[in-house]
């Protein structure tokens, strides 16, 4: 890890020398001799890690004064330039005085910044020299062995072999029928050349593998088999003799003989057509890399042949590498009752004696104590969360426990024995740390920081991916090279898709683009998460949402901080005072603070915050929605390092022009409920502005005084939130690197929904156009400015809907809110070829009528109908909606039938009924007149199908409209 904090000062000051030399006057030498005594210096970083996991404290110290120095180094620069561009950007005849007054001290500050730098290098001088001192001649470790002996030590433990033969594997029995039927039947026979076990470490992928490898249909299939076990340092010469010496069934002497004396090319070339001859089984165990298949890959036939490998790996990429037609398959944690199997199975194989065995002691104890026994090792088998590696391991803890007194004490830090093991105990009880760090540890040294910051996250969240990529961009852990055409967005986001590849976090949602928008981590692997941030000083999470929790005091030096509040706390007022206090007393060092679900602090203690945390880099206050605390103070100015700046909720007042002086920000968060000063122009690193809208049926309630200036802003990509009547239209066309773009069009604007298009927004991808008026749009000049959106959303009334042609070719995603269309839509959005999610909702729809006609819809997968009110009939013709796989309708209160066309739609597999009368949902249950329309459907859900109905009817028949079904 120290490698990574290290490298990324190195890039970041190569920025600041090439991007900055006019603000170096007077220290540029300074800055690049510290740059190369840190480059120097990061040689040895890589290596004093492995000494760092292998316990050596006095690397650890070493390890940890390096990083601090390098960051403390990039601190004084940045500072230094901030303040030089500040002053040499201030205008008028005051600020020229000003700046003649200033001109002795600006000498004084250069010699100081100097100095200080100075210092810095010569400290790291000291640390290099101090490796000695320590006691330590030799940091590197011998040539090609990059792995430290606590690495190779796990692997060894780890090291699976072929013919162990395990009877008690729980919850895999599907798997196995699954893989075994891709190795043996007929119709897969040639189809997947390579079928892989691919997840993250603990599931099972080895155990799973060996069951197949040794079935019995399997082993009638094939006439030969070879087992490998693949480390990181694969000697490839040895893993080819090995899988030659077990298609042999018994070598002789002189056969091994032959093979040993073979060269690297003969070894290729007898492998290759050994398995073209015969039918062979290979299954390569623990693949680590791309690079690791690259090189054994010359030995494997590429084309169809009767041979087959089965390979493991917790690395998807590995798997696609080996073959691009391939079969990845993917292991499911175990439910609860395939848990409780497992660890009675295992407990029974753990101990040197019978009295080590959970289940025959526990047939000797009264039936007070086993039944306690029994309801506490199913209370801590929760917390293995249906990994078997920690249920393996938890199950070998208890199994040297005998007594209701122990299962109580480990019960109360359960997830430490599960993680950690038994501390200070050298036997086979290792802890899920041991074996899951392992997937920390060969991470590269840029893919550490981003899966350290998952630590910031409570347990059991849904991580935004885009959030956490602008979040990784602002504290500069995301290095964009000079020759790369990719935007450093998109370099984020490929770099926490690795994360996925590794199996170390796991895909919640995916966008309709193919990108992931969501994922989660496993709570055993955010344990270790929250563990390894902690040690490397990297980021401190408290959780306040416990009552009972004392507040946690902070970390000295530490440069993260994330705490996160209770929902329902009602006595937080002082919890929260307490909290800030605390943070007054930490470390100024702070770069990046997160507070989460507060109460808006009353007593003005944001000042103290920001006039202490001057380094911070990403700040993200979220307040407790419908409570108004103080106004943000104007010292948000003096965060001259911020990059993103996030507040969420109500604040007193308007926002303080001082955030004019955030030259750096690179993404801003405001709530739309305050007044915005005009000076978001002078933010000209700026990629990303939300306004949020606190209440999302509420008309937008946000100010720029006359307009929102944007003409430095020409590396924009999110505009959000904004009324084009506030909007300067020569500035708004300078926008053309705008990807998503949320507006309101004003009644009286005379820009946006009348003007014809004079620029056309190709980079555009997102569009967003609302309007809370009750006036009609014309639509079609806007979405002709912007045709290569993939999705829009109209929240307007509009004078009528486009014509198909005039629609993004490439739209995928279209949500229509209160547009009162008066003809029925689907004529025209039946055309559109590569519509897959289509959103009517909210009286967008005003006719009784809709129609959708054989061979629309080619691509649609999801409709949803909600609250259209009017709606009496719909009819689907046979070959319509021809790919649908979701349908939802709800509140439409006067839609009587669903169409007879859905019979005919056989990908149909889920059905979303909701708030529609009770008549509806009787006709469509088993039995009911419609149901041969959907009986084909697998997921038919209906929720309020009975009181909302009754609800609606009866507030009609009060108001004077009695409505009949």
């Amino acid at each position: 890890m120290a490698e990574a904090a290290v490298s990324f000062v190195i890039e970041r000051l190569g920025e600041l020398v090439l991007n900055e030399a006019n603000f170096l006057c007077g220290v540029r030498g300074q800055v690049v001799d510290a740059q190369t005594k840190l480059q120097w210096m990061c040689a040895f970083l890589k290596d004093a890690d492995a000494h760092v996991r292998d316990g050596d404290e006095r690397v650890r110290l070493w390890v940890v004064q390096v990083r601090d120095i390098s960051h403390d180094l990039e601190d004084v620069i940045e500072t230094y330039i901030l303040r030089v561009i500040s002053k040499k950007n201030s205008r008028g005849v005051i600020s020229v005085l000003k700046r003649y007054a200033c001109i002795l001290k600006e000498g004084i500050v250069v010699h100081k910044v100097g100095s200080e730098i100075e210092r810095i290098s010569s400290s790291i001088v000291t640390l290099t020299s101090n490796l000695q001192a320590y006691g330590i001649r030799e940091l590197r470790v011998k040539e090609g062995d990059t792995s430290s002996r606590h690495i190779k030590e796990q692997r060894e433990l780890r090291r699976a072999y072929s013919h162990i033969v395990e009877n008690d594997v729980v919850g895999f029995d599907q798997d196995i029928k699954e893989l075994v039927a891709l190795l043996t039947t007929k119709e897969n026979h040639r189809s997947h050349r390579v079928i892989s076990v691919c997840g993250m470490c603990g599931l099972g992928k080895t155990t799973l593998a060996r069951k197949v490898y040794q079935h019995p249909q399997v082993r009638s299939r094939f006439d030969c088999f070879a087992w490998a076990s693949i480390s990181q340092q694969c000697v490839v010469q040895d893993v080819w003799k090995g899988i030659l010496f077990g298609f042999m069934t018994s070598p002789t002497r002189a056969g091994r003989q032959e093979i040993e004396s073979m060269s690297e090319s003969e070894l290729v070339k007898k492998l290759y057509y050994f398995q073209k001859q015969r039918k062979c089984l290979v299954l390569l165990d623990d693949i680590w890399t791309t690079s690791t298949w690259g090189r054994l890959k010359a030995a494997f036939p590429q084309e169809e042949t009767d041979s087959k490998i089965l390979l493991t790996s917790r690395v998807k990429n590995v798997a696609l590498h080996a073959d691009q037609n391939g079969f990845i398959h993917e292991p499911h944690c175990l439910n609860e009752n395939e848990s409780w199997e497992l660890f009675q199975n295992k407990s029974s194989r753990f101990g040197e004696d019978q009295t080590s065995n959970i289940l025959r002691y526990l047939y000797y104890i009264n039936s007070k104590d086993r039944e306690r026994m029994e309801v506490l090792g199913r209370v801590m088998l929760i917390h293995c969360f249906g990994l078997p590696l920690a249920i393996i391991v938890l199950s070998g803890l208890l199994s040297t426990m005998h007594t209701v007194h122990e299962w109580e004490e480990m019960n109360e830090n359960v997830m430490r024995y599960i993680t950690k093991g038994r501390e200070h105990d050298d036997s086979k009880y290792h802890g899920v740390s041991s074996v899951l760090g392992l997937s920390y540890d060969e991470l590269l040294f840029y893919l550490k920081p981003c899966f350290l910051y998952l630590s910031r996250y409570p347990e059991d969240s849904e991580i935004q991916v885009k959030e956490l990529c602008l979040t990784l961009i602002a504290e500069g852990f995301i290095l964009l090279r000079e020759s790369s055409m990719k935007t450093i967005e998109d370099v984020a986001y490929d770099w926490l898709t690795e994360l996925v590849e590794r199996s170390m976090v796991q895909v919640e949602n995916w966008g309709l683009n193919g990108r992931i928008k969501s994922f989660r981590i496993h709570d055993l692997m955010r344990d270790l998460c929250l563990s390894k941030a902690q040690d490397e000083r990297f980021l401190q999470f408290i959780d306040l949402r416990n009552r009972e929790q004392p507040l946690e005091a902070v970390s000295s030096n530490v440069r993260r901080v994330a705490i996160y509040f209770d929902h329902d706390d009602e006595d937080e007022d002082d919890r929260v005072d307490d909290f800030f206090c605390f943070v007054n007393n930490t470390s100024d060092s702070l770069r990046c603070l997160i507070v989460d679900n507060v109460y808006p602090p009353k007593n003005q203690v944001l000042r103290p915050v920001l006039d202490r945390f001057l380094k911070l880099r990403v700040l993200k206050l979220s307040f407790r929605y419908g409570n108004v605390g103080e106004k943000l103070p104007k010292e948000i100015g003096k965060l001259i390092h911020l990059r993103l700046l996030s507040i969420e909720s109500c604040i007193k007042g308007e926002i303080p022009s001082s955030i004019g002086n955030l030259r750096c920000l690179q993404t801003l968060k405001l709530p739309r409920n305050r007044k915005v000063p005009n000076v978001v122009w002078k933010l000209e690193q700026l990629r990303h502005f939300y306004l949020y809208n606190m209440y999302a049926n509420n008309p937008y309630d946000v100010a720029f005084g006359k307009w929102l200036r944007l003409p430095n802003l020409r590396n924009l990509q999110t505009l959000a939130g904004v009324q084009t009547n506030y909007l300067d239209w020569n500035d708004f066309l300078q926008l053309t690197n705008l990807k998503k773009l949320k507006i309101e069009v004003e009644k009286d604007s005379g820009r946006i929904d009348h003007s014809p298009p004079t620029v056309t927004f190709n980079s555009l991808r997102h569009l967003q156009v609302s309007n809370d008026e009750d006036i009609m749009i014309n639509i079609v000049p806007i979405i002709l400015s912007y045709p290569q959106i993939n999705k829009l959303k109209l929240w307007l009334r509009m004078v009528k809907l486009p014509e198909h042609k005039q629609f993004s070719p490439n739209l995928i995603k279209l949500v229509l809110v209160h547009t009162y269309l008066k003809d029925d839509p689907m004529p025209i959005l039946e055309k559109l070829p590569k519509l897959r999610v289509l959103c009517i909702y909210d009286s967008s729809f005003v006719g009784n009528e809709m129609v959708c006609s054989n061979g629309g819809f080619p691509q649609l997968e999801s409709l949803q109908i909600k609250y259209i009110i009017d709606l009496k009939e719909w009819k689907v013709e046979e070959g319509a909606l021809s790919n649908l796989r979701l349908l939802r309708i709800s509140n439409c209160w006067r839609f009587r039938r669903v169409p007879d066309g859905l019979r005919y739609i056989t990908t149909l597999k889920e059905m979303k009924i909701e708030g529609m009368p009770r008549e509806f949902k009787e006709n469509l249950e088993e039995g009911g007149e419609d149901f041969y329309k959907v009986r084909h459907v697998s997921s038919r859900v209906f929720l309020n199908c009975d009181e909302v109905w009754e609800e609606y009817r009866r507030k009609r028949t009060v108001a004077g409209e009695m409505i009949a079904y």
